[in-house]
């Protein structure tokens, strides 16, 4: 599978990550980063659990998920650069990351 992915938790974080697996009754993610907004239209990211070791993915309860969802490309890009392969895919269409500035 290994998309990335927004995931929102139902703790109120929003997290990006490359959505392993799935099953029924869970989801495993890796390398997550939290999004932190940092100013206006400006998102950074923080690592997700950082005195954990999760290097091999962490599994998270359905439950606990409230929606995951595809992100724009232009934030896809920004962590795949961070936490990724660094694998940049061009966009497409006119408009491109919704006006939304990236921090690391």
């Amino acid at each position: 599978m290994n998309d990335i992915k927004l995931v929102r938790l139902s703790t109120g974080e929003e997290l990006i990550t490359k959505l392993k697996s799935e099953t029924d009754e869970s989801y495993t993610l890796s390398k997550p980063a939290i999004l932190i907004p940092a100013g206006k239209d400006q998102l950074a990211f923080g690592q997700w659990l950082p005195y954990a070791e999760i290097e091999d993915g962490i599994t998270i309860s359905k439950e606990y998920v409230i929606f995951v969802v595809d992100p724009v490309d232009d934030l896809k890009n920004q962590y795949s650069t961070s936490f990724g392969s660094g694998i940049v895919v061009p966009s497409t269409g006119a408009i491109s990351g919704a006006g939304l500035k990236l921090t690391t």
